[in-house]
């Protein structure tokens, strides 16, 4: 990226921060996304290229460092001490973003990678079975990314795009701009299942308490500008 030629802190900070997509890659990573594939999983728009060069100029800068993974024989992102002082910035951003430039969900702007790694993200463990759970999501406008399953155990979340093979407790069907609405706290939960847009089939305790185990992402309470003014 081209510098500002000037020594102010911010324009360092901008040089490193704005290129496209660099944003996006340390919210994943700070989220908890360690691996090359997850960050493809989580930015599915972002050309594989972009994604290596983006990465070393965050190695570069100090922001992030490259481990060996232990037990994948791969290696994992992880973010330094200046990556993790950029975690209130980014919260700050995401606030500033929900209420003043507010997503309207159109249709270029919803992907089923981007919605369901950011749920799987939320999911509240603590209010599910302390057994293995299952939970599919099948989106009934989509072709292609239609059938997601989220593995719980132990604490730990995994979203699988196959089938991992393990019987189902709970099977979500819905279209994506209706889930990404409910993520997003525009829709509620039982509005949705009043008016048709979500079904649920499985166990009833599930059934019961998924307005507690499904987290909302992290700006759902920030009322953009123009419903705060009503």
């Amino acid at each position: 990226m081209k510098g500002y030629g000037t020594y102010c802190p911010i324009a360092k900070a901008a040089e490193i921060l704005t290129e496209r997509w660099t944003l996006l890659v340390i919210r994943d990573l700070l989220a908890g996304a360690r691996h090359f594939n997850d960050l493809r999983l989580s930015i599915p728009l972002i050309p594989p290229a972009t994604l290596s060069k983006r990465l070393k100029t965050l190695q570069d800068a100090g922001v992030i460092e490259r481990v060996a993974s232990s037990g994948r024989g791969s290696w994992e992102y992880r973010t330094t001490e200046a990556g993790l002082q950029l975690k209130p910035f980014l919260h700050i951003a995401g606030e500033w973003g929900q209420r003043w430039v507010r997503s309207q969900l159109l249709r270029h702007e919803l992907h089923p990678s981007t919605l369901m790694w950011d749920i799987h993200r939320f999911i509240n463990t603590e209010h599910l079975p302390r057994k293995r759970t299952v939970i599919y999501f099948e989106f009934d406008d989509l072709r292609r990314m239609k059938r997601w399953w989220l593995v719980i155990e132990e604490g730990v979340v995994d979203v699988c795009l196959d089938d991992p093979g393990h019987d189902v407790d709970l099977s979500v069907y819905t279209d994506l701009r209706t889930l990404t609405e409910i993520f997003m706290g525009d829709l509620p939960l039982r509005l949705a299942r009043s008016n048709e847009r979500i079904t649920l089939i499985g166990a009833s305790e599930l059934i019961r308490g998924m307005s507690k185990w499904f987290g909302l992402m992290p700006f759902a309470y920030v009322k953009p500008r123009q419903l705060a003014a009503q």
